[in-house]
């Protein structure tokens, strides 16, 4: 995947990485940093998930995961999750995964 996220929201402290997109809204992409075991309990949407090693790369890739399911990776530092309802690709195992910010940004 060569696309850029267009929107990336950081979910770093604890209660943000518990909650997840549990109540929000279909958009953008949702990084848990640390983390390596997500849950979809609680959520009614299917769930597209990633799991990213401490050199950037993808080293598990989920589409459309149900709710009420849990998934680990050991070896991941962080995991994205987004709607399965997004249009864009999602993340291949081995994609690299490099996170910048803007110029002035705060995240």
């Amino acid at each position: 995947m060569e696309n850029e996220i267009e929107v990336l929201k950081l979910a770093g402290r604890f209660p943000a990485r518990v909650k997840g997109l549990l109540r929000s809204k279909p958009g953008g992409v949702l990084l848990l940093m640390p983390c390596n075991d997500v849950h979809t309990v609680g959520m009614n949407d299917l769930l597209d998930i990633a799991f990213v090693g401490d050199d950037g790369r993808i080293i598990e890739s989920y589409r459309a995961v149900a709710p009420l399911r849990r998934l680990k990776c050991r070896k991941a530092v962080a995991v994205l999750e987004r709607f399965s309802t997004c249009d864009p690709p999602w993340f291949s195992v081995g994609d690299y995964v490099g996170i910048s910010r803007k110029e002035g940004g705060k995240a």
